[in-house]
Order: C-alpha cells, then sequence, then structure tokens
C-alpha cells in the first residue's frame, strides 16, 4: 500500500506530510492510522506557512487503485535530532548515489539543492519571514549560477566556432601551400628544362662555331696558296718581257 510513494520518502530529503484522499476520507484516516496518527487532523494549520512552503516545494498528486492522493511538505518544526539525521541522511545518499566529491556533478549539485530547500522549509515553519528571505537567496544564487552557465556555454560555443573556423583556416592554407608547392614543382621542371635547352642550344651553337672557323681557316688557306700562285706568275710574266 502506497509502496512507490511512501517509500519514496527514503529516497528525498524533504519532510512530508502523511498523504491524504480528498474524495475519500475513510481511506486517509486508515493511512493516518498506519502510521500512528489521531483519524483526522486536531490542530489548526498555518495557512501562510502552507502557502509560502507550497510555493517552492509543490505538493504531489497521483492515482492509485483509482484514488487520488495529494502530499505537502510538513509544516511541522524540525527537531535538532532531525537536523542531525538530515546531515546523515544527505551523506549517505551522496555516497548511494555515486556523487563525485570534487568537480561539476549533476548528483551533487541536485542532491544539496534538495537539502537546502529542506532548510529553507524547516525555517519557514518557525519564521516565515526568515524563510521567505532565504527563498530569495536561493534563487538569486540559481539566477547567478545560470547566468555563468549561460556566459560559459556562449564563450564555449564561441570557443568551439573558433576553433571550427582555425581549422578551416589550416585546411585551406594546407590546400594552398599543396598548389603552391605544386606549381613550384612545375616551374622547376619548366626551369629544368629550359637550362637543358639552353646547354643544348650552346653545345651546337660551339661546334657550329667550330666548324664555321674551320672552314673558313681553309677558305683562307686556299686563297693565299691561289694568291701565291698568281703573284709567282705575275712575277714571270714581267720577267718575260723584259
Amino acid at each position: 500500500f502506497f509502496s512507490a510513494h511512501t517509500m519514496a520518502d527514503d529516497q528525498c530529503l524533504i519532510q512530508w506530510d502523511v498523504p491524504y484522499a480528498p474524495a475519500d476520507p475513510k481511506k486517509t484516516s486508515k493511512l493516518r492510522q498506519k502510521y500512528g496518527l489521531p483519524p483526522f487532523e486536531t490542530t489548526a494549520e498555518d495557512v501562510v506557512a502552507r502557502q509560502v512552503i507550497d510555493r517552492f516545494i509543490p505538493p504531489e498528486t497521483w492515482v492509485e487503485d483509482g484514488t487520488t492522493w495529494i502530499k505537502h511538505a510538513s509544516i511541522e518544526p524540525s527537531s535538532r535530532l532531525e537536523v542531525v539525521m538530515l546531515q546523515e541522511k544527505l551523506d549517505q545518499m551522496l555516497v548511494d548515489m555515486g556523487a563525485k566529491e570534487t568537480g561539476i556533478c549533476p548528483i551533487r549539485k541536485a542532491l544539496y539543492a534538495e537539502c537546502f530547500d529542506e532548510l529553507i522549509r524547516q525555517v519557514t515553519t518557525e519564521c516565515v519571514e526568515r524563510g521567505l528571505l532565504l527563498l530569495r537567496v536561493r534563487d538569486e544564487r540559481r539566477a547567478t549560477l545560470q547566468a555563468y552557465q549561460t556566459l560559459f556555454e556562449s564563450r564555449m560555443g564561441y570557443g568551439f566556432r573558433l576553433a571550427l573556423k582555425g581549422e578551416q583556416e589550416i585546411l585551406e592554407n594546407l590546400c594552398q601551400i599543396g598548389n603552391v608547392t605544386k606549381h613550384k614543382e612545375e616551374l622547376d621542371k619548366e626551369i629544368a628544362e629550359m637550362k637543358e635547352q639552353i646547354e643544348t642550344t650552346m653545345k651546337e651553337q660551339e661546334e657550329r662555331f667550330a666548324e664555321d672557323e674551320k672552314k673558313y681557316a681553309e677558305e683562307i688557306s686556299a686563297l693565299k696558296k691561289e694568291n701565291a700562285g698568281k703573284k709567282i706568275q705575275l712575277e714571270n710574266c714581267c720577267l718575260l718581257k723584259k
């Protein structure tokens, strides 16, 4: 009977009132007697404290065997022993749920947030004004943490985009370097071919120049011989005339 919800209190730091069924007072009375309580609530409830506590610890509602049940966070003040038990329960739940002792841990964050709500509940039961002030401090702290988280996520997103942009620029630069290197290799190949052509052309020119020089030397030698022969003939002709 109520296994899913009464057992849930063992895994919750909030102190709850006994559930009640608005449409079935008999079942409510039976459940209260099971917990050793009077069949009906005999003391007047602090309406202001109830409104404040329900504001930050909303009542839980569920349906079981066709009956709607509701339970509220307790507005009964807590004793010193209950506070000590709350601390021990918090420590045990941190261990059982595998919360990290340091660093960012969603489990540890959720447990401490729930414990802080329970402490605000305890303070509110004794002084509503102090409870409201603590609730204001809690909300301001949450807003500040949310602002830091938003800023962190924004900076992380900017850093991620910047890193992607840097990687893209690196890839583009590598591609450009590859193209320049390939173009350089092509130019080096053209330069090597041109040097080879120049060397071949110079060699051919030197060979042609040597052949022409040899040819001109032979022609000059032949002309000199021819000139010498004609000179001798001319001298002989002059002697005969005398």
